[in-house]
């Protein structure tokens, strides 16, 4: 037995036994733990975003000058249009 009294029993509540002291640690490390989690989370969203974003662009880009082809043969067909009906009445 203790010959020297804890400072707790003169005042409840300022000192934590070894179990309350490794109860509030491992509530902490918990509460960092799942802090870390969705932080790991969002920095994975945020960089499959920005390979989506990336993919979005090149896709883009691509019907940009799917639509600058279209364009160019749609002027083709007309000038080829405009022939065919000089040719028919001449």
């Amino acid at each position: 037995m203790r010959t020297v009294p804890r400072l707790c029993e003169f005042y409840p509540g300022i000192c934590l036994t070894t179990e309350e002291k490794a109860l509030k640690t491992s509530v902490r490390v918990r509460k960092t733990s799942v802090r870390v989690r969705k932080t790991s989370i969002r920095v994975r969203k945020t960089c499959q975003g920005k390979k989506n974003l990336s993919q979005v662009k090149k896709n883009l880009s691509q019907v940009k000058k799917n639509l600058s082809q279209v364009k160019k043969n749609l002027r083709q067909g007309k000038k080829n249009l405009s022939q065919g009906k000089e040719n028919l009445s001449g």
